[in-house]
C-alpha cells in the first residue's frame, strides 16, 4: 500500500507537505469518484442542481463533450479528437457494444459542457477533474489520472507564495485549479479565460505572467511556449481526472466503470495494446514522461481500492 501511495505522490508531481494526506484519506477520495452520487443543495437553484425529466433507457452511443484543446487529455488533429480522455471514451465506447463511433461537440467552457450534461444535448465528458461543487451535481466514474496544480510561466519565477506575490495568472474559469489559486495565491492577480486554449494564447502573447493548471497539463504544454517551465517543483493541491454523466444515466456511468477498470487492469497486466495507448499521452516517451511503473503502481491503487482485492494476486 505505500508503495501506492509513493506512486499517486509521484503522479501528481508531488505535494507541498501542507497538503499531504494520510493513505487512507487518498483512497477514500479515489473510492468517491467512482461512486459519486450528486446531493441535493437546498442553497442552489433549480436550474443548477435538476437533472434532464428524462434520459434514454438504453445507450447505445456516446455524444461526448470536449472543451477545446487542453493535453495531454484532448487535442484536435484536424477533425479527428485524440488524447487521453478519448482513449477512455473510446474503450467506453467498445463497452456499450457495435460499430458506433462517439460523436463529440466541441464547447466553449466548462460551464457549457455541465449544461450539455444537463439538458441531455450530451451524455458524458471525460478528463474532468473532481471538485465536491461538481459532485453535487454530476456522477464521477473511476479515475484514470490524478494531478495537482502547477504553473506555466516565462517568467524567472519558481512558483512559491512569495515569488508569486503580485503576479498575473491566468486560469480557467470554474475549473479547480482557478479554485486552488484564488484560495492559497491571493496576493496574485487573477485572469479567468474560458479554455485552456485561450489561456495558453495569453501566456505566449505575455498578457499573463503564468497559467495554473493541471500538473501533466502544464508539462504536456510546457513544448508550445517556447522558453516556459512547469513550476513549483511540488504542486499545489490535488485531483482525481475522470468521466462525468447526468445523474440519471447511471446505466451508462456503470458501463463506463466497467469501461474504465477493463482499461485499468489491461495497463496493469502489461497488454502491448493498452498500454501503447495510455503512454502515448503521458507514458515515459511523450511530453508528460511518466514511467509505466508509476502508472501501473496508481492505476493498481485504483483498482484495489474498488475492488476491495489485490490485483497482483494470483
Amino acid at each position: 500500500m505505500l508503495s501506492a501511495w509513493l506512486a499517486i505522490q509521484y503522479f501528481s508531481c508531488s505535494l507541498p507537505l501542507m497538503l499531504i494526506r494520510s493513505t487512507a484519506l487518498l483512497l477514500a477520495l479515489t473510492a468517491l469518484t467512482a461512486c459519486s452520487q450528486p446531493q441535493t443543495n437546498s442553497t442552489s437553484s433549480t436550474s443548477e442542481t435538476e437533472a434532464p425529466a428524462s434520459t434514454p433507457e438504453q445507450i447505445t452511443n456516446l455524444k461526448a463533450v470536449a472543451v477545446g484543446d487542453a493535453l495531454p487529455y484532448s487535442s484536435k488533429n484536424d477533425q479527428e479528437w485524440e488524447g487521453l480522455a478519448f482513449e477512455v471514451l473510446s474503450a467506453i465506447q467498445a463497452e456499450l457494444g457495435g460499430d458506433a463511433v462517439p460523436e463529440i461537440t466541441e464547447v466553449s467552457s466548462l460551464q457549457a459542457a455541465g449544461e450539455a450534461l444537463k439538458d441531455g444535448s450530451a451524455n458524458i465528458a471525460c478528463g474532468v477533474g473532481f471538485s465536491w461543487d461538481r459532485a453535487e451535481k454530476l456522477s464521477y466514474s473511476l479515475p484514470f489520472a490524478v494531478g495537482g496544480v502547477r504553473l506555466l510561466t516565462t517568467a524567472d519565477i519558481d512558483g512559491t507564495p512569495e515569488a508569486l506575490s503580485g503576479t498575473s495568472i491566468g486560469v480557467v474559469k470554474n475549473s479547480v485549479p482557478a479554485d486552488v489559486v484564488a484560495k492559497q495565491l491571493p496576493e496574485t492577480e487573477l485572469t479567468q479565460f474560458d479554455t485552456p486554449a485561450a489561456a495558453l494564447d495569453a501566456l505566449k502573447q505575455g498578457t499573463v505572467d503564468a497559467i495554473a493548471n493541471g500538473a501533466l497539463w502544464a508539462k504536456a504544454n510546457a513544448a508550445a511556449v517556447p522558453g516556459s517551465k512547469a513550476v513549483p517543483e511540488r504542486p499545489y493541491g490535488r485531483s482525481a481526472v475522470a468521466c462525468v454523466v447526468n445523474p440519471e444515466n447511471q446505466e451508462l456511468l456503470t458501463k463506463a466503470n466497467v469501461a474504465i477498470a477493463e482499461l485499468l487492469q489491461n495497463y496493469v497486466d502489461g497488454d502491448e495494446a493498452t498500454t501503447n495507448r495510455i503512454n502515448r499521452w503521458i507514458g515515459p516517451e511523450s511530453a508528460v514522461g511518466l514511467s509505466a511503473e508509476t502508472i501501473a503502481t496508481y492505476y493498481n491503487a485504483v483498482l484495489s481500492t474498488v475492488t476491495g482485492i489485490d490485483t497482483q494476486a494470483e
